[in-house]
Order: structure tokens, then C-alpha cells, then sequence
């Protein structure tokens, strides 16, 4: 997915373009499950290079899982032969790196990353798993199939569309 720098901010929920060592940053506390969830777009000191990242601190782990949890990660660098389009190169959702599997995975792992960056500019911790199954795996009509279609056109006569009976005039 190559895009302009300022559609890849609009596209992580920042609204405007970072400059060299800047960055947004959101955070939500939840006293309920003792949890710290935040999110960060970053832009590094060259201007080379833009990391999207979301975590959840526990204060207590639930069992199985450690007191940091990293939820997304991405980082974008200047296309090659591009002077004003960014690219994708690394794109981790819960340590998967790919899932080819899903169509536009780019695409939509932008948009889980802004519904989460949505919710804390609310102050809502964001419900992990609902924004996934939301954003990522959600079925789309025609979202397994390749190519343009399939079949003839239909033949259409202009009689047809402009409401005329065969064989007279107007």
C-alpha cells in the first residue's frame, strides 16, 4: 500500500502530518481490569521513517499473559522511486506478521489501529477483540475473489432504458 504521507496520518487517526521527532499519543487507564491501553504514531529524527504502535499494560497480567502486551505494531518508510508516497514494512496484529488470508490486510489493520486510537481520544478503553473481529475479520461480499468479475455483459437495448415499445417511433 503505497500512500501520501498525510492519508497514512489521516489513516492512523493523527490528522495531520508528523515532522521529525514527533509524535501523537493516546492513552486510556480502566480501574476495572487494572489496565493501561496506548497507542503512539512516531515519526523518527530523519523524518525516515513512521512507527504506529498499540500496547496494553497490565498491572495485573490476566493468567497466561505478560504485563506488556504489544497489540499492533507498523512501521512505514519512503517508497522506493517515490519522493512523496510511504510503504508498509513491518505490520504485526498480536505478533502475526501476515495474513494473507484476509483481504486488504493493510488496509484494514489501519483501520483497527484508528477504531482503537477512536476510542481513546473518548477516554473508552477499547474493546480489543470486538475491534478486531470488527475491523480484520469481518466477511466481505466478493473479498475472496480475483480479477474483475466474471460472465458477459448484459445486452442492453436503448429502447430498452429509454422506456420505448419496439418497432415505434416517438
Amino acid at each position: 500500500m503505497r500512500i501520501l504521507l498525510k492519508e497514512l496520518m489521516d489513516k492512523l487517526g493523527v490528522g495531520y502530518a508528523l515532522a521529525p521527532y514527533e509524535n501523537s499519543l493516546w492513552s486510556v487507564y480502566d480501574d476495572e481490569q487494572s489496565a493501561t491501553c496506548s497507542a503512539e504514531v512516531r515519526m523518527g529524527p530523519d523524518g525516515d521513517e513512521i512507527e504506529a504502535e498499540l500496547q496494553m499494560l497490565y498491572d495485573t497480567p490476566p493468567e497466561g499473559k505478560e504485563p506488556l502486551e504489544q497489540i499492533f505494531i507498523a512501521i512505514y518508510k519512503p517508497a522506493t522511486g517515490s519522493s512523496d508516497k510511504w510503504d508498509n514494512k513491518v505490520l504485526k496484529v498480536k505478533g502475526v506478521d501476515s495474513l494473507e488470508e484476509i483481504y486488504n490486510y493493510e488496509e484494514k489493520c489501519c483501520k483497527f489501529f484508528d477504531a482503537c486510537v477512536q476510542e481513546l481520544k473518548m477516554g473508552l478503553m477499547p474493546d480489543i477483540e470486538a475491534l478486531l473481529e470488527r475491523e480484520l475479520t469481518s466477511k466481505e461480499r466478493f473479498s475472496d475473489q480475483y480479477g474483475g468479475g466474471g460472465g458477459k455483459s448484459p445486452k442492453i437495448q436503448a429502447q430498452q432504458l429509454l422506456g420505448m415499445k419496439h418497432g415505434r417511433g416517438m
